[in-house]
């Protein structure tokens, strides 16, 4: 893997009609994946909801971030990524090894794994008490055309969402990568027809993730007969955490006196596990009835 591919490439057309992303998301999704120890399903959904999450994050100002979280009815549970736009990210799945049988053709079933729901989007902004929601039905599954729905009925913004996560027979991720495409407000809604032309005749985006394509290849295949202009985006895609002792204590603390209570009389030490990076945090009896004591003093 060119470790300069591992960030969000942004571009625009001359003729400021289309603004757009795209992002080779391999590295991330299989770091994330690994730590979860996903099975196929699991893998290849978060891995596209991951890459979605990057793409749109790129798209906001510095410090802002946004979360991005599937509520379906299937197998594989909710579904939660989140990325700030200086590239730092974390995602998780409920179910990571869920199964459910294939499609007749073989392929994975992605649409009844996630199943019928809803897609939030929390944006988040430095200085604002409360993010931005917005709520919007699951329309596919697929991921890529949930998200494009969310930018169009949430912002008013035409958009094309494409994204692949290939696997490997043992269900490894072998390439993974995305394409966001923006119409500009003031551009001609004819250029989505032209738009939608060029990706159909561009193919299948896992064929050029796998045969190597750069941002700059692939985003010209997509793209209508203006010329590219590229966007310094400097920051690199990272996983990241913000997990703490913390923000454990801070959780049992909304939880109430009357459940610390019962804790600090079981006389057990409380284990919290992270659902993003799997650490392990212990708190003791001890430090349970001195939370419980500093809960009673306000």
């Amino acid at each position: 893997m060119n470790l300069n591919t591992e960030k969000v490439h942004k571009f625009y057309t001359e003729d400021l009609a289309v603004r757009a992303s795209v992002v080779i998301s391999t590295g991330i999704c299989r770091e994330i994946c690994s730590i979860h120890q996903t099975f196929p399903l699991a893998t290849m959904a978060v891995g596209r909801l991951l890459t979605g999450t990057l793409l749109m994050a790129s798209q906001l100002w510095e410090q802002q971030s946004l979360s991005v979280r599937l509520e379906g009815s299937g197998a594989l549970g909710h579904l939660y990524a989140e990325s700030a736009f200086e590239g730092t990210c974390r995602a998780y799945v409920q179910n990571p090894q869920a199964d459910i049988p294939h499609l007749s053709d073989g392929r994975l079933d992605l649409k009844s794994a996630i199943g019928e729901g809803v897609l939030v989007v929390n944006k988040n902004i430095p200085f604002q008490r409360q993010s931005q929601m917005g709520i919007v039905p699951i329309v596919s599954g697929e991921i890529g055309e949930d998200l494009a729905f969310y930018l169009q009925q949430s912002h008013q913004i035409p958009s094309i969402v494409s994204l692949s996560v290939s696997l490997d027979k043992e269900g490894k991720v072998t390439a993974a990568g995305g394409v966001l495409i923006e119409l500009i407000p003031g551009a001609p809604e004819t250029i989505i027809k032209n738009l939608e032309d060029k990706i159909a005749l561009a193919g299948p985006l896992s064929v050029r993730l796998q045969r190597g394509d750069n941002p700059r290849e692939i985003i010209g295949e997509y793209l209508h007969n203006s010329p590219i202009i590229g966007v310094e985006h400097e920051h690199p895609i990272r996983y990241s955490c913000r997990c703490s002792m913390e923000k454990v204590e801070k959780t049992l603390t909304l939880m109430g006196k009357a459940t610390l209570a019962e804790m600090a009389l079981k006389g057990e030490n409380v284990g919290v596990k992270c659902e993003f990076c799997g650490k392990q945090y212990q708190a003791t009896v001890t430090r349970i009835k001195e939370l419980l004591r500093l809960l009673a003093t306000e």
